[in-house]
């Protein structure tokens, strides 16, 4: 998801890729899918590695790194493609709710990895475009027809049926942190529909990685003991904050090669990824109720995304 938060970024800002593609044809649309899929494979190692360290290392600290490692990158881009006026922010008001609920979107996101089982979180996370519905219903006031209205109850039940409520060890206190990280990074999304219209997204990604490297390093300076900290976790660290910075790298490289749009579906392969990294790693079990849930909630999001495409199209 963490990955996710960015992409979508670009599919939600106006609907269509955001750059040109460097090379035409089936090539293009190749390059963007291969490196749309080292940044899933990035963003979900990340996921892992802080879900198997959790135990030894504060969560704000490893945000610290994330976002700290994050900013230069952005920076020489920003820079390199229309140096500082390139940074500019006409909506302040909506960039700074952008920063809030994306910094809880993602604490949110990583605490539910943390406390569930990181192929459960995965799937769970992937109903983010229904979210982003609702509230575009809500407070863009967007018309939804029938056919997207019966795509949201679906992908809602195939949530349901991950989850499981009927068994007696259901209940995880994940299931919150994944409610809420999702319902922040939709909330974002929306706000980001408004910053596409006037703003670029490699200087509202930069400000956003400026508010969080900003609000957790003065936390973790001030309240944490960074003394404390092994070798080993000094050398986790640094690995989390280099591989989020080669993350955003894969970002933008995709979209730069292909649309946002088209290459939405390439974002499911973080499922059988994250199962991947679950059975190997963590032990973790599959059973039926979790591959019935995930099809429909990938049937229901993919079906949405595509009638985003054909909205903005029309």
């Amino acid at each position: 998801m963490v990955g996710h938060l960015e992409e979508l970024h670009l599919l939600y800002a106006n609907g269509e890729k955001l750059n040109a593609p460097l090379v035409s044809s089936r090539d293009s649309y190749f390059l963007g899918v291969l490196f749309l899929f080292l940044e899933i494979v990035v963003g979900t190692s990340i996921a892992a590695i802080i879900k198997y360290f959790s135990s030894e290392v504060s969560l704000s600290i490893v945000l610290m790194f994330r976002y700290l490692f994050c900013l230069p990158i952005l920076l020489l881009v920003g820079l390199n493609i229309g140096g500082t006026r390139y940074f500019i922010i006409k909506n302040k008001k909506a960039m700074f709710l952008r920063s809030v609920a994306g910094l809880l979107g993602l604490s949110f996101w990583y605490l539910s990895v943390i406390h569930l089982d990181i192929s459960k979180a995965l799937a769970l996370s992937q109903v983010m475009p229904i979210f982003i519905c609702i509230l575009s219903i809500l407070f863009l006031s967007e018309k939804v027809g029938v056919f997207r209205w019966s795509a949201i109850l679906v992908g809602l039940s195939g949530a349901v049926i991950i989850i499981n409520p009927d068994s007696e060890s259901w209940y995880s206190v994940g299931l919150l942190y994944i409610f809420f990280g999702t319902l922040f990074a939709s909330i974002m999304f929306v706000t980001l529909r408004k910053l596409g219209m006037t703003e670029n997204a490699v200087a509202t990604a930069f400000w956003y990685n400026l508010f969080g490297s900003l609000i957790f390093s003065t936390y973790c300076i001030s309240a944490l003991k960074l003394n404390n900290i092994s070798i080993e976790i000094w050398i986790m660290l640094v690995i989390i904050g280099v591989m989020a910075s080669v993350q955003q790298i894969f970002m933008a490289l995709s979209h730069t090669y292909a649309s946002a749009s088209s290459l939405a579906p390439v974002h499911y392969t973080t499922i059988p990824i994250g199962v991947l990294i679950g059975l190997l790693v963590f032990n973790e079990k599959i059973d039926f109720n979790f591959l019935m849930g995930t099809s429909l909630i990938v049937g229901s999001t993919l079906f949405i995304l595509y009638r985003e495409k054909k909205k903005y199209s029309s």
